[in-house]
């Protein structure tokens, strides 16, 4: 049975402010893929880009009604609240993305680069788990949800970067278009995603105290951000081999990739 909660001022305001963000900036992904020209010839990769979207929901829906804070579970008010602010979490975080050299407009839309759409599906399930780790655990409001949930999203950009900057991996994506690097890309996402929102969950104590905590629980993402760097460096297509092998150099290492971050998650337990 859900409780009725009413939600507080600010708490009604985060609604309607996460609602209007999400609004916009969904209607705007949503339009850049349809505009595109490749994506009216070659609509698998943008079908999985419009798909991935309500999926990514489906998993946080799903993580909040299992861990979140019991009254986050019970309250209908609560689920949505933080179901929209989830929304306009994923859909202010993936304008930063063309940053990081991957670009759904450009790459998927106006191209039709199937490597850069796997890739993109990787990154919009990674920074839903960042934003869904900070949802796990009992704490006193909103904001704490907004510091966990920001501290793991900032440490996932940052790594993507080193990674970016260390190894040039967009440009095996967006360039060569290989298949093998997009998956790996996405393997990357989805493992630092899930080691770093386990980092940040578990019950409020202080900012401090989370930021130990990721600390202590986060670390292997540097690990896995290390492993990433070598697999970039080792597997990137070359003159002799401009197409890798997607089973090879894409399945295989992402599997290492994502499995030992689970398996670092599931070795942790549920967070305290």
């Amino acid at each position: 049975m859900l409780l009725a909660l009413p939600l507080s001022e600010d708490e009604a305001l985060v609604v309607v402010v996460s609602i209007l963000l999400a609004l916009v900036t969904w209607i705007w992904w949503y339009w850049e893929l349809a505009s595109g020209p490749k994506f009216q010839l070659e609509r698998t990769a943008g079908r999985a880009l419009g798909l991935v979207p309500p999926l990514a929901l489906v998993v946080l829906y799903a993580i909040l009604r299992s861990w979140a804070s019991f009254d986050v579970q019970n309250s209908a008010e609560y689920l949505f609240q933080y179901m929209v602010l989830g929304a306009a979490w994923l859909g202010v975080a993936l304008r930063f993305l063309p940053w990081l050299g991957i670009s759904a407009r450009d790459d998927v839309a106006e191209r039709g680069n199937p490597a850069a759409a796997v890739a993109l599906v990787g990154a919009l399930l990674g920074i839903t788990l960042c934003y869904a780790g900070g949802n796990v655990g009992d704490g006193p409001g909103w904001w704490v949800v907004v510091f966990s949930s920001g501290l793991a999203t900032v440490a996932f950009f940052l790594a993507w970067a080193v990674l970016e900057s260390a190894s040039h991996a967009s440009d095996a994506v967006t360039i060569d278009r290989d298949v093998a690097a997009g998956i790996r890309h996405a393997a990357f996402c989805v493992g630092e995603g899930a080691i770093l929102a386990r980092g940040v969950a578990g019950d409020w104590r202080s900012a401090g105290a989370t930021l130990r905590d990721l600390a202590a629980h986060g670390w292997p993402a540097l690990v896995v951000l290390g492993l990433a760097i070598l697999l970039e460096r080792a597997l990137q297509p070359t003159g002799a081999e401009p197409r890798r092998s997607p089973v090879v150099c894409g399945v295989v290492p992402g599997v290492v990739l994502v499995a030992g971050s689970l398996a670092w998650v599931v070795w942790l337990g549920e967070a305290a």
